[in-house]
């Protein structure tokens, strides 16, 4: 499963949906539904936007967790 860890970024560099929307172009929809694990769908544009406001790496984004078998 991949977890996405947004809202570990906006706490770390203190800011918000507002401000990462104004500064990327990533509409506020998009962002709602990475935050809450609903995109399943993110482009490599979007993940690229990401990385560029954050100065960060695609791990710092998105995490693996793998699923535990029954």
């Amino acid at each position: 499963m991949i977890k996405f860890k947004l809202d570990d970024l906006f706490w770390e560099h203190r800011t918000t949906a507002e401000e990462v929307r104004c500064a990327t172009g990533i509409s506020a929809s998009t962002l709602s539904n990475i935050r809450n694990g609903k995109n399943i769908n993110i482009s490599i544009k979007t993940l690229d936007k990401l990385c560029q406001y954050f100065n960060c790496s695609v791990s710092s984004i998105l995490e693996y967790e793998p699923n535990e078998k029954n």
